[in-house]
């Protein structure tokens, strides 16, 4: 019995408006620079990296009828550059991409594995990566589920530019014997590590289409390995993928490439690719793949390079600005979205975003997990599929602003709530679509709009100006024997001192409260010549500050300025 796939279809093919349902062309114009994007959407995932690449290979090969080769790599962090390349592979052998650990075969592929072959005659095993990656207990367990002799492991040593060299060697000859002609001599990405070798798998689905081989190289060097194999391939385009930052300059003349797929980063890189492979007519399918984590991108772009489709790099909880511009500009065109990996890899906020919800408003400011005074400036980051946000301080509503997508949106000072600090924001679209995000944060109590509270439990002082908080220092405090007295102070002059000298370079003094009026004392709240006593009971009882932040602090202070000290 074949196994259930994991996937979920999540479609929409029409918008809830005032005036009732109706189609989604038939909706209200949207803005001038916001993102619009409305796809059906799939999800093929496991419970894991191994499960979740069956699942993407059973859906290329239903019920695995016809498959008579399959291509297996390492699924493990520290070799997933192995089978960088393998897409070729794939296309020359017409063949799905399995993924084991160094500790054997992932009972998700071995089920896959034994029902291929009780399904098909004959199923033979490429192995891509050396012993290292798959060691010889790993092979012999594929052989005894596959059968004495069917499992080959062809490129034992080398480095992940031989082996790539040697996967577009035995793809190009498995072609020749079918005749399918590769339009392009090879794709060029860089190899170094996995914060750059992301191109390759955007090329990957484009390899997996064409059979056009990957190649790696470093920055500014082409592998030995890398320029044989290119000298010996057929003539014709050699397309490079990343800017000058990835594959530089020099490097691209020595391959003698002929064109660059590249963008600001390996999202925007993706995109590029998809679009240069649309242009060209290598990729022509109405359905794209994404993916946010290597494991799932590797199997996903030879799923999705199969049907002809590219591979977008998103970010986990949201599409991004690449993606969703790349979307949008291609509405019409591609009309549904696969995505490869489970909600830990792909939330279900960016299977939301694809079926035409906002992105879930982000708050930059306040910053998570901080204080707030009774106003805050607040900062909100818009997505796809927004053109408005309603702000609400508790349930109150405070601010409302027509926005763009992909945006830092500044809402100036607005109230706190008195019943906490929750703020609640709600991004909205044209669609009557609705996605709101809040963000809790505690109040500060100070004793008047313009004040500082020296707190001696966490020795910090804190500034706030207009009833906003604006910041807090790291302060000495008094001694035990010499305590700082908590008290309400005012601050009624201040003074200029010798940098060297004990109070360093500033000097605000302190006038206590004592029930009808402040008056004059010896405390002060300045800098120091002994940096290293900052966050320790330190004084005489005054506050002291690094001289670097008493300069930050005192030409803010007007005099007259309330100072509460607490224990």
């Amino acid at each position: 019995m074949r196994p259930l796939r994991a996937f979920t279809i999540l479609s929409l093919t029409i918008v809830l408006l005032a005036g009732g349902l109706v189609p989604v062309s038939a909706a209200v114009p949207w803005p001038t620079g916001t993102y619009r994007v409305v796809l059906s959407a799939e999800r093929l995932a496991g419970s894991d990296r191994y499960s979740t690449a069956v699942t993407i290979a059973e859906d290329s090969f239903p019920g695995w009828s016809g498959v008579d080769h399959v291509i297996v790599a390492s699924g493990e962090n520290r070799a997933l550059s192995d089978p960088l390349a393998a897409a070729s592979l794939c296309w020359a052998y017409d063949a799905p991409l399995m993924l084991v650990n160094s500790s054997g075969v992932p009972a998700a592929v071995r089920v896959a594995l034994e029902q291929m072959r009780s399904l098909n005659s004959t199923v033979s095993v490429t192995v891509v990566g050396g012993p290292v990656a798959v060691p010889a207990p790993v092979i012999a367990e594929l052989e005894g589920i596959m059968g004495a002799g069917l499992v080959e492991q062809p490129w034992l040593d080398g480095d992940r530019y031989t082996l790539a060299a040697g996967i577009a060697s035995r793809a190009s000859e498995v072609a020749s014997d079918t005749a399918r002609p590769v339009p392009a001599r090879a794709l060029i990405a860089n190899g170094t590590n996995a914060a750059e070798f992301v191109d390759a798998l955007a090329l990957s689905a484009v390899s997996a289409r064409t059979g056009v081989p990957i190649l790696l190289v470093e920055r500014d060097r082409v592998p030995a390995a890398t320029a044989s194999i290119l000298a010996s391939l057929p003539a014709g385009d050699v397309i490079v993928a990343g800017g000058p930052a990835v594959v530089s300059t020099a490097t691209y003349s020595a391959l003698g490439a002929t064109a660059r797929w590249a963008g600001d980063n390996r999202y925007a890189t993706a995109t590029q690719v998809a679009t240069s492979a649309r242009t060209v007519g290598w990729l022509m399918a109405s359905t794209v793949g994404l993916a946010s984590t290597v494991p799932d991108a590797l199997t996903g772009a030879t799923h999705i390079g199969r049907t002809g489709g590219a591979l977008l790099h998103v970010l986990p909880d949201t599409l991004g600005e690449a993606a969703a511009g790349y979307l949008q500009r291609s509405a019409g065109v591609v009309t549904a979205a696969r995505l490869y990996g489970g909600t830990s890899a792909l939330s279900a906020g960016v299977a939301s975003e694809l079926t035409g919800a906002p992105s879930a408003p982000r708050v930059i400011a306040p910053s998570p997990g901080s204080r707030l005074g009774k106003k805050a400036r607040v900062v909100v980051a818009s997505g796809v599929n927004t053109t408005e946000f309603k702000v609400y301080a508790g349930t109150t509503l405070v601010a409302t602003r027509s926005v763009p997508g992909y945006a830092l949106v500044d809402f100036g000072i607005l109230p706190t709530p008195a019943d906490g600090s929750t703020y609640r924001i709600v991004a909205r679209n044209p669609d009557a679509r609705e996605t709101a995000a809040s963000a809790t944060y505690r109040r500060h109590t100070y004793p008047a709009p313009t004040s500082i509270v020296i707190d001696k439990s966490d020795f910090r002082l804190y500034w706030f100006k207009d009833d906003v908080f604006v910041k807090s220092y790291p302060i000495a405090i008094g001694k035990p024997s010499t305590p700082t007295p908590a008290a309400l102070w005012r601050i009624d002059s201040k003074y200029y001192t010798d940098p060297l000298g004990v109070y360093g370079p500033r000097k605000m003094r302190l006038y206590r409260w004592n029930g009808s009026r402040f008056y004059y004392t010896g405390y002060g709240i300045h800098g120091t010549n002994e940096p290293w006593v900052i966050g320790t009971m330190a004084s005489h009882g005054c506050i002291r500050l690094y001289n670097a932040e008493i300069l930050d602090l005192f030409p803010r202070v007007p005099l007259g300025t309330l100072v509460q000290t607490r224990e």
